[in-house]
C-alpha cells in the first residue's frame, strides 16, 4: 500500500497544504489540496474520494478536481470518468445543499449531464467494509462537532488507519488493536498544549491529548505513527511538545512524506 501525502496541515499558508493523502493513485483520503499538487495526469488517475467529514480543510478540491476532470471531457476525452465521492449519508447531504448547490459551486453530479455526472456520490454506514480498487476501506465514526469517521485500510491482510480529525475517542482504537497486521496509524494532532481548551471544542487533540489516547493502543512502540493537521503557525512549538512525550516510531508528517505499507 503506498501513501503519498499530498497536505496535512490544518491550516493554509504558503506553502502549507490542507489535509489530503493518495492511496495508491487513484483513492483519495479527504481531499484539501490534490489540485495543488498533482499534475493533470495524476488526477486523471483519481477514482476515489472517501470523505471523512465536510469541514472546508478536507473537501476544498474537490471543486476543482471536478471542475478539471469536466474540462477534459468536454474537451473530447470520453475516458475521463467519474469520480465517487464515498462518505456518511450526512456528509453527502452537506456536500449538496451547502457546497455543490449551484450557488457556491455547481452541481458536477449533473454535469455534463444528469445522468453521466463527473461527480457521483455513495454513501457508507460506519464499519461497513467498502472494496475499490484492490482495497478494503472500513469507516469508523470518531469525535467531532459534524458527522466524522476515520477508515481502516486493509490490502492484501496489511492494515493502516487513519483518525481523520478527532478529539478523545475510543472505538477507533478498538478497532486498532482488533488488526493482526497493523503496520501504520495515522493521527490528529492540531494544537499545542496551551490550546488544549480550544483542541476540546473543536474536536481535536495536542500533543498532551494525543499521548493519552495512546495509551489506548496495545502495540504502542511497535507500529509507525505519523502525525498530521498541525497547525503551521505553531509547528515549531508543537514539534517540540511531540518529542518531549518521547514516544517510540512517532513523528509529524510532512506534505513531501511517501509512505510504503507492507508486511
Amino acid at each position: 500500500m503506498k501513501i503519498r501525502v499530498l497536505g496535512c496541515y490544518g491550516g493554509q499558508l504558503l506553502g502549507f497544504h490542507l489535509t489530503s493523502f493518495l492511496v495508491n493513485d487513484t483513492v483519495l483520503l479527504d481531499a484539501g489540496s490534490p489540485t495543488e499538487i498533482l499534475t493533470l495526469e495524476e488526477q486523471g488517475n483519481i477514482e476515489h474520494i472517501f470523505l471523512s467529514h465536510t469541514h472546508l480543510d478536507h473537501i476544498k478540491d474537490i471543486a476543482f478536481l471536478a471542475d478539471n476532470r469536466s474540462l477534459k471531457r468536454w474537451g473530447g476525452q470520453p475516458e475521463a470518468g467519474a469520480i465517487t465521492i464515498h462518505s456518511l449519508q450526512e456528509n453527502l447531504h452537506t456536500l449538496s445543499e451547502h457546497f455543490l448547490n449551484n450557488i457556491v459551486w455547481p452541481d458536477f453530479t449533473k454535469i455534463p449531464t444528469k445522468k453521466d455526472g463527473i461527480l457521483k456520490m455513495r454513501s457508507f454506514k460506519a464499519e461497513e467494509v467498502i472494496e475499490v480498487d484492490g482495497l478494503k476501506v472500513t469507516p469508523i465514526r470518531v469525535e467531532h462537532p459534524v458527522p466524522c469517521t476515520g477508515f481502516l485500510l486493509d490490502q492484501d491482510g496489511v492494515q493502516m488507519i487513519f483518525t481523520a480529525d478527532t478529539g478523545h475517542t475510543d472505538r477507533i482504537w478498538e478497532v486498532a488493536n482488533a488488526q493482526p497486521n497493523l503496520r501504520a496509524l495515522i493521527m490528529d494532532c492540531s494544537f499545542p498544549n496551551n490550546c488544549e481548551e480550544l483542541a476540546e471544542i473543536s474536536g481535536h487533540l495536542t500533543p498532551k491529548g494525543m499521548a493519552q489516547e495512546l495509551k489506548k493502543l496495545d502495540r504502542l512502540g511497535e507500529i509507525p505513527i505519523y502525525l498530521y493537521h498541525m497547525k503551521p503557525e505553531v509547528l515549531t512549538e508543537m514539534a517540540s511538545e511531540v518529542e518531549a512525550e518521547s514516544i517510540p516510531h512517532l513523528r509529524m508528517l510532512t506534505q513531501v512524506d511517501e509512505l510504503i505499507i507492507e508486511a
